[in-house]
C-alpha cells in the first residue's frame, strides 16, 4: 500500500474523540491512589502511554452497537477495564524482556526496578478486576477469565518457543490469537456488554476482535524487521534478536535446506544469549535471508487476508459511520507504519 492510501488512526478515530476524551480523564482518576509514590509510578506511565487503541475498539464498538448522546459510566469503565489489563501485561513484559524503552520511553523497570514495575503491574490488574465486577454482569468475568488464561497461555508459549525455536505455523496462529487477538476480541465485545446489547452485536464483534488481532500482530512482526517504518518506539529488530518467533521468520524456515535452517538458528540463538547480556547482534543477513525467501511478501498477504475477513464480519452489524470506522481500522491493523 503506498504512503498516501495509508489508513490514518487519528481519521478511525475522528468520531469518538470526545469519548477518547472522557476516557482519559477517567484513566488518570482512576490511576490516582493518594500515595505519592504509587501516584508517581502511575504519572510516569500516563506519559509514556501507547495509542490507547484497545479502549478505542471498546468506544467504537459501544457505537457501532447503537449507543447515542453521551456513553454510559459502564462503557467507560469498560474502556477502563480494558486498558489496564493491556497496561499490566506490558509492564510485566518489560520485566520479562528485560526491556530498557516502550514508546520511544524508559520503562519502569528501568526508571525503578523490577520489582516495583511487577508490583505495579498487579496493582493495575487489581483496578482491571474492580471494573470487571463494577459491570455486575457474569458475561464480564466469563469474557475476562477466559482472556486472561488465554494471554498466560500465549506469553508463555512464545517464552518457550524462543527458547526450543521449534514452532510451526499452526502453532503460531494459535498463540498469536492467545496473546495478543484475545484481549483484542474483549475489547470489542465490552462495547455491546455494557450496554446490554444481545449476541447480535456480541458474536460478529468478537470474530471481528479475534481477526483483527492477528493481522496487528503480523503487521508487527514486519515493522520489528523494519518493514514500512522505524517509528514504532521500539530498536528494529528486537524481536529477531530475542529469538522470538515470528511470521515471516517461520515463513523463511520452511524454505530452508537442513544445514540452512540450523545456520539461522544457531546465529538466532546466539543473539539471544548476547541480548540476555545486554548486548545486541547484527542480524542483516538474517533479515535479508528472510525477505528473499519470501517471509516479508508471504506475512504481508497473510495480514491483508485476515483485515479483509475482519471487515466482511462486520457486514452482520448495522451500517453506520462507527462500523465504517472499525472496517477502516481493520485496514489500518494491517498497514500501519508504527
Amino acid at each position: 500500500m503506498k504512503e498516501s492510501e495509508r489508513i490514518r488512526l487519528r481519521e478511525v478515530l475522528r468520531p469518538i474523540r470526545g469519548d477518547l476524551k472522557a476516557f482519559r480523564r477517567q484513566f488518570r482518576e482512576v490511576l490516582r491512589s493518594g500515595i505519592f509514590v504509587v501516584d508517581q509510578v502511575a504519572a510516569h506511565l500516563v506519559r509514556s502511554r501507547g495509542k490507547g487503541l484497545r479502549p478505542a475498539l471498546t468506544l467504537l464498538s459501544a457505537r457501532a452497537s447503537g449507543a447515542q448522546g453521551p456513553l454510559p459510566e459502564r462503557t467507560l469503565v469498560a474502556a477502563l477495564v480494558v486498558e489496564m489489563l493491556h497496561t499490566a501485561t506490558l509492564v510485566h513484559d518489560d520485566v520479562v524482556d528485560r526491556a530498557d524503552e516502550r514508546r520511544g520511553r524508559p520503562t519502569l523497570n528501568l526508571v525503578y526496578n523490577n520489582k516495583v514495575a511487577v508490583l505495579f503491574g498487579d496493582f493495575m490488574l487489581a483496578r482491571s478486576l474492580q471494573g470487571m465486577l463494577a459491570q455486575r454482569k457474569l458475561e464480564v468475568l466469563d469474557l475476562f477469565s477466559d482472556c486472561a488464561i488465554r494471554l498466560s497461555r500465549g506469553e508463555l508459549v512464545e517464552a518457550i518457543s524462543a527458547r526450543k525455536l521449534d514452532m510451526d505455523k499452526a502453532g503460531y496462529f494459535q498463540m498469536v490469537g492467545d496473546k495478543t487477538a484475545s484481549l483484542i476480541s474483549a475489547a470489542c465485545q465490552m462495547g455491546p456488554l455494557s450496554l446490554d446489547r444481545g449476541e447480535a452485536f456480541t458474536e460478529p464483534l468478537a470474530k471481528y476482535g479475534e481477526l483483527v488481532g492477528v493481522a496487528y500482530q503480523i503487521r508487527d512482526d514486519l515493522l520489528d524487521l523494519g518493514d514500512g517504518s522505524k517509528r514504532i518506539g521500539k530498536p528494529i529488530g528486537l524481536d529477531l534478536g530475542q529469538a522470538k518467533v515470528t511470521l515471516p521468520l517461520l515463513h523463511a524456515l520452511e524454505q530452508l535446506g537442513t544445514t540452512q535452517r540450523a545456520h539461522v538458528l544457531r546465529a538466532l540463538r546466539r543473539s539471544k544469549k548476547r541480548d540476555k547480556r545486554g548486548k545486541r547482534t547484527d542480524l542483516r543477513e538474517v533479515r535479508a535471508m528472510i525477505e528473499e525467501h519470501g517471509g516479508i511478501d508471504y506475512a504481508r498477504e497473510i495480514a491483508h487476508e485476515y483485515s479483509g475477513r475482519a471487515r466482511e464480519v462486520l457486514e452482520a452489524l448495522p451500517r453506520s459511520e462507527y462500523r465504517d470506522r472499525l472496517a477502516q481500522f481493520a485496514r489500518f491493523a494491517a498497514t500501519r507504519d508504527r
